[in-house]
């Protein structure tokens, strides 16, 4: 979320944080003008709802692309096993078109990217069960092809596939809470915009102040800068 946003949620909770102070509260909780006290029941409303939009709008998205690493990885290792396995298999019994179909080396499969990688690793998991289903299922056993390692395989692609657009999709989600941020502050500005020209009837101007001391947005998003050069000789 960007600074401006930031600052300005600060100075809603400076705002309200004021109000409900204990020595404030009493100058204005159901003193006229009234509507200044439902006006700020809304305001705190508004602005706990748009602190938690705020939140899903800055949820760190990288989680999405941190599962993705980890199911690929762990499809990619089994593959490869599996794929080996198969290959071994179909060399051995002169089938040189599915060998070659699965014997890909480790780093091959740590290359391969997202779609193709998904659709090696089913490719390899098709034969094996075609080998396993097929004359030649003692051959597939003795190779290392067994229900296991094929189940094995199968739900580290089904694993795979189920996040493999997990962080576009959280990407895409972001792109479109960050659309609707502007809109949700200003909504809630507008309920402390009436708040504004209602504090003026009260007579303690001293409150009076210090409530527009606290609407004040302050840039409090960045940390303190580099400190200048020292100036040459």
């Amino acid at each position: 979320m960007k600074d401006e946003f930031t600052n300005r949620l600060g100075a809603f909770r400076t705002t309200l944080d004021f109000l409900n102070a204990t020595a404030n509260k009493p100058k204005w909780d159901g003193l006229p003008p009234l509507r200044f006290t439902s006006r700020a029941a809304e305001a705190a409303t508004a602005v706990a709802a748009l602190a938690e939009f705020c939140q899903q709008q800055s949820a760190v998205i990288k989680g999405a692309a941190v599962d993705k690493a980890r199911e690929e990885k762990e499809l990619e290792n089994e593959a490869y096993v599996l794929g080996q396995a198969v290959a071994e298999c179909c060399g051995g019994m002169g089938n040189e078109a599915d060998a070659a179909r699965c014997a890909f080396s480790k780093s091959a499969w740590r290359g391969m990217r997202d779609a193709a990688l998904l659709a090696n690793a089913r490719e390899v998991i098709r034969i094996a069960e075609e080998l396993l289903a097929g004359p030649h299922a003692d051959v597939a056993v003795e190779c290392g092809i067994t229900a296991v390692s094929v189940a094995a395989c199968t739900k580290e692609a089904d694993d795979y596939e189920a996040v493999l657009t997990a962080p576009q999709q959280s990407i895409a989600t972001r792109k479109a809470l960050t659309a609707k941020l502007r809109e949700r502050f200003n909504a809630v500005e507008k309920v402390f915009t009436s708040l504004d020209g209602l504090v003026e009837q009260f007579s303690d101007k001293t409150f009076v102040a210090g409530y527009h001391a606290a609407r004040t947005v302050r840039d409090l998003g960045h940390g303190p800068a580099e400190p200048p050069p020292a100036p040459p000789p």
